[in-house]
């Protein structure tokens, strides 16, 4: 029987502002191979501090569309009536 491995695959949007500031902290961020690492959840893209072992955001490009819903709710009810 032959036992087969279940890849997940997941896709990250960027801004240009999100990669430049990639670039510009490189150096900083990645490892001995010259590698920078990215964290993605549902709250956007994240590295790694290499020096506090800190989470540091990067960005999100998209709201979802929860997150539209909830974000155009929250808007209505602060128009004056």
């Amino acid at each position: 029987m032959l036992r087969t491995q279940k890849h997940s695959s997941h896709t990250a949007d960027f801004t240009k502002d999100m990669l430049h500031t990639l670039i510009e902290y490189f150096e900083y961020f990645s490892d001995d191979e010259d590698v920078v690492s990215v964290e993605i959840n549902r709250l956007g893209i994240w590295l790694d501090d290499p020096v506090t072992k800190a989470k540091k955001f990067v960005g999100k490009a998209r709201l979802s569309t929860d997150e539209k819903t909830r974000l155009e709710m929250a808007q209505s009810q602060m128009r004056p009536m």
